[in-house]
């Protein structure tokens, strides 16, 4: 699809060009997933926390803390809160009431915002982005039950096995769609990690493996990397070809390093659409940042960490006794 010679970088700076003229989604997930869910997953939720806080009035911050004590009581601590999906819920949490305290309306269902990837045409997700979602939203308020916490961890990872198995029946024969969709191939692969993930919370919870669901999702996995991507649908909107020359006559305009960044990332297939290269590029970039933040930590080191989170000791105020 790309040039081998040019640079995420590059690509960075012809996206929201390329994007300003003919609208695609933007395919880099939210940071959260990339920074909370690997190594060192507390540290980053750390820098999270404080970072929220700070963004607040003293009136807000207020209201934020108050959220924080009434769900997990004046001790603050959480369970298992400094590694894998416990620390994604408690970002998505802090993001959830730092807007509440602003004033801003944050819906209580349907996927979390900016957290996977939309189709902005169609506003489409996979059926595994609403079952992940909705189990980020409950885990704050259970996981300090250690018993409530399994079973519905059991719960929600055989609904997640359901969605892939739905998905993948859908896919049958003709392995053409979904998964050759620009987002939603990327959907599938964050939705991998998260289920990965919360096998890995069971482990932490049980000290065992659920065998039978690693054998199923481990086939479900097989199955969707067989499925050839070199083909991705790229949802433009736009017709690309005629977009080509206002693109160009951007890129004429633009500062200098653009103007490199362009040389450097000419397509090596004759005639193609600027935008279109542009898009896959950006796409193939995303992919490769997701693959290689999750694979820096093999799943038996993540499996052992065990690691609970202080609400307490990072506020920013008073948490009154």
């Amino acid at each position: 699809m790309g040039n081998n010679h040019c640079l995420f970088e590059e690509v960075a700076q012809l996206a929201p060009i390329a994007r300003g003229i003919c609208p695609y989604p933007n395919y880099n997930p939210s940071p959260l997933f990339g920074k909370i869910m690997p190594t060192n997953s507390s540290l980053h939720l750390r820098d999270h926390y404080r970072t929220v806080q700070s963004s607040l009035t003293p009136k807000q911050l207020e209201d934020f803390t108050q959220g924080l004590k009434t769900t997990f009581g004046r001790e603050g601590k959480v369970t298992l809160g400094g590694v894998g999906v416990v620390a994604l819920s408690l970002a998505v949490l802090f993001d959830t009431l730092a807007r509440q305290a602003r004033g801003e309306w944050v819906s209580d269902s349907g996927p979390i915002p900016g957290l996977f990837v939309k189709d902005p045409l169609r506003g489409y997700y996979p059926p595994h982005v609403y079952t992940a979602s909705e189990y980020l939203r409950l885990v704050p308020h259970i996981v300090n039950n250690p018993t409530r916490m399994r079973d519905e961890t059991k719960r929600y990872l055989k609904q997640l096995l359901v969605d892939f198995q739905s998905l993948d029946k859908l896919l049958g024969n003709n392995r053409t769609l979904p998964i050759k969709d620009d987002t939603i191939a990327v959907n599938i692969i964050l939705g991998i990690v998260f289920v990965q993930d919360l096998m890995h919370h069971l482990s932490r919870m049980n000290s065992t493996t659920d065998v039978r669901a690693v054998e199923t999702f481990t086939s479900l996995v097989s199955a969707f990397q067989r499925t050839p991507l070199a083909d991705v649908i790229f949802n433009l909107n736009c017709d690309p070809e005629d977009a080509n020359k206002d693109f160009l006559a951007e890129v004429q305009q633009s500062e200098n390093r653009t103007q490199e960044a362009f040389k450097s990332c000419k397509s090596e297939e004759e005639g193609k659409s600027w935008l279109l290269h542009v898009a896959q590029l950006e796409w193939m970039y995303a992919m490769f940042r997701i693959a290689h933040a999750f694979g820096e930590v093999g799943p038996f080191e993540m499996m052992n960490r065990r690691e609970d989170f202080d609400l307490k000791a990072d506020a920013l105020g008073k948490w009154a006794e």
